[in-house]
């Protein structure tokens, strides 16, 4: 079963107070590293938190908002210069291409790895990468410049055998390979079914990316049952006509996203500046939607047991 995992390297908004930074996440799944949103820092965050920027094979904005795009040339140029030879895709909103190449044109700035850069003009839900593993789709925000939310669900289940019954049994490694195709095997003239070897499949499962955005019911037909749900939470309830002006979110108003999606948990983030002390926001929060939890810079958040263990 392949780890999927959330590292948060900054749950901020726009100003970099109180020990919160703007907005940037890793998603691994597996061998798989993606970056979604690049704020300014991103790069001495990856580096205080001991992830290798060469391990990201996508990086994924939202929107052309500073918080979340200012850090991207300066990383994009640093792995030039560490001599990055792998190839490495940006996606996001219409923009973003012309975004970076007039900064390359302007510093002189020679990318010397494969880069892809993919601009989604998106009006509903799209796949923008898959394997057999894992896909990755993007669909609007309700935000005041075009932006992109993201979501990651797993679209196959791997196989986990039971070590302690393959040894019971003194299986041979053909019999091992039977069982990985969930074919039954014949131990000393009886036939056992692979399930006896093999653990129950767990739920796949999913996260969904939603930064920065309005209160927008829309988005729950794409993200509906999804097992951890970002949802940003940039004012408390009181602030309700300033979140809509500016587009973005209350407390509350994830919640209500979170409960209507059927969402398992509920991680909350681009906090205001103006809140240094975030439990009462999470307070509100769980006055709709118990399963929540703040999202923290530095930590890491392992998906399987957020989902399987209740909140961690």
């Amino acid at each position: 079963m392949d780890e999927f995992n959330v590292y948060v390297l900054g749950c901020g908004s726009a100003l970099s107070m109180h020990g919160r930074h703007p907005s940037g996440q890793i998603i691994q799944y597996g061998d798989i590293f993606c970056l979604i949103d690049c704020g300014e820092g991103t790069q001495s965050r990856l580096n205080q938190y001991g992830i290798k920027p060469f391990k990201i094979e996508m990086i994924f904005i939202s929107h052309l908002h500073g918080d979340h795009v200012f850090g991207l040339p300066g990383l994009l140029s640093s792995l030039a210069h560490l001599k990055r030879t792998t190839p490495l895709t940006v996606y996001g909103p219409i923009g973003i291409k012309g975004f970076l190449e007039s900064i390359f044109t302007y510093t002189s700035q020679k990318i010397t790895y494969p880069l892809s850069i993919v601009e989604n003009d998106i009006d509903d839900i799209k796949t923008i990468w898959s394997n057999d593993r894992l896909e990755i789709l993007t669909f609007p925000l309700n935000h005041r410049v075009p932006c992109n939310g993201y979501l990651f669900r797993e679209i196959g289940h791997s196989i986990k055998l039971r070590k302690e019954q393959i040894e019971a049994h003194a299986l041979t490694v053909d019999q091992i390979k039977a069982i990985t195709r969930q074919q039954d095997v014949l131990v000393n003239g009886k036939s056992i079914p692979a399930s006896v070897f093999i653990h129950p499949p767990q739920p796949r499962l999913s996260y969904a990316y939603c930064s920065d955005t309005r209160y927008d019911e829309k988005i729950i037909r794409w993200i509906g049952n999804v097992s951890v749900l970002f949802h940003e939470t940039t004012f408390m309830n009181d602030k309700e006509v300033l979140a809509n002006q500016t587009g973005h979110s209350t407390a509350q108003q994830a919640a209500r996203i979170a409960k209507m999606a059927n969402a398992n948990c509920l991680m909350t983030g681009h906090f205001s500046s103006r809140y240094k002390d975030l439990l009462p926001l999470l307070d509100e929060v769980k006055e709709k939607f118990s399963h929540a939890i703040l999202a923290e810079e530095g930590k890491k958040y392992k998906l399987r047991s957020l989902v399987n263990h209740g909140l961690q």
